[in-house]
């Protein structure tokens, strides 16, 4: 089995890793033929260049980096298939057809629900009690193939985007390496997507993590505001301010871009700064804010700010 895989971040090493380990033929021979990821990118205040972690485990294995899906086909590199997670670009419908079983991809939701860039923020800041994981025969379209298989998987009280992220990678990578060999020798019937009840998501920006200073405030008394809140980066969706809500909204915006609001500060409490929610929980039907962190400061407890901060007010 010779395989092409397409992925970027930390939590798809453990994708690829049992793809390597599953279908290599020897020691020595792994059945990864190359990796497509993002470029490295200069970070932090050095500008030191930084590989994505699918590039770094490629590097060890000393298996071909690629950072154009278009250098696959022009490199004439032979693969059976190829497998796509959370790679991050659009891959050129060339490239897609020039695997002789196509690219199969793992997307983090019950597709067609949640296609896009941030389905399992989503599902968390949806308040969704289940959600799961498919894997699609990709197409030139966002999210679009047939489903090739899915699975479900509960959402726990106290997941984060981070928990319940490695949970369903961790599923995918289980469920993709079994159906590989029967999907390769045509035993898996394909199912088309129910493209009546798609819903789409997006990348998300800081901006799409703010919190409403008022609203938390009131979820800390146990109180709701009768206030439509959209969610930026669910299209068409909105819900209410509520501690439940606010709860949820703060556990999927973790650990990136990590949720947060204004406070106003200083002695007149004419300045109003950017206060970080790291951590919070539900407590009788009251929000409470464990952990939070003001522009500039290192995070603290709740009670450590109000004692730092007795004049600063949401």
């Amino acid at each position: 089995m010779k395989i092409v895989f397409f992925g970027t971040p930390d939590y798809v090493v453990e994708v690829v890793n049992a793809l390597h380990k599953t279908f290599k033929t020897d020691s020595t021979d792994s059945s990864i033929q190359a990796v497509v990821t993002q470029q490295p990118k200069p970070t932090g205040r050095k500008q030191k260049v930084q590989y994505s972690p699918v590039d770094n485990w490629a590097h060890k294995k000393n298996i071909p980096v690629f950072f154009d899906p278009l250098d696959i086909v022009n490199n004439k590199i032979k693969a059976d298939l190829g497998v796509l997670a959370s790679y991050g670009k659009i891959v050129p419908k060339e490239v897609i057809s020039f695997f002789p079983h196509g690219i199969l991809n793992i997307h983090p939701s019950l597709l067609p629900m949640y296609r896009g860039a941030s389905p399992v923020q989503a599902a968390i800041a949806a308040g969704d009690n289940i959600t799961g994981s498919t894997i699609m025969k990709l197409d030139e379209k966002l999210d679009h193939g047939h489903i090739v298989s899915q699975f479900k998987e509960e959402i726990r009280k106290d997941d984060t985007t981070e928990t319940l992220r490695a949970r369903l990678f961790e599923h995918s990578s289980e469920e993709l390496t079994g159906l590989i060999p029967a999907y390769i020798k045509g035993k898996v019937k394909l199912k088309e997507q129910d493209h009546d009840k798609v819903t789409f998501t997006k990348q998300i920006n800081k901006i799409d993590a703010f919190i409403e200073p008022e609203a938390i405030r009131l979820a800390l008394e146990g109180k709701s505001i009768k206030k439509e809140w959209d969610i930026k980066f669910i299209k068409d969706f909105s819900i209410h301010y509520s501690p439940s809500t606010i709860h949820q909204f703060i556990r999927a915006m973790q650990p990136w871009p990590t949720a947060w609001t204004h406070v106003n500060y200083g002695p007149t409490n004419q300045k109003i700064k950017r206060l970080l929610i790291h951590k919070a929980h539900l407590d009788d039907e009251k929000l409470v804010l464990d952990e939070v962190q003001l522009e500039g400061k290192s995070p603290v407890s709740w009670k450590q700010f109000k004692e730092g901060n007795p004049q600063a007010n949401l």
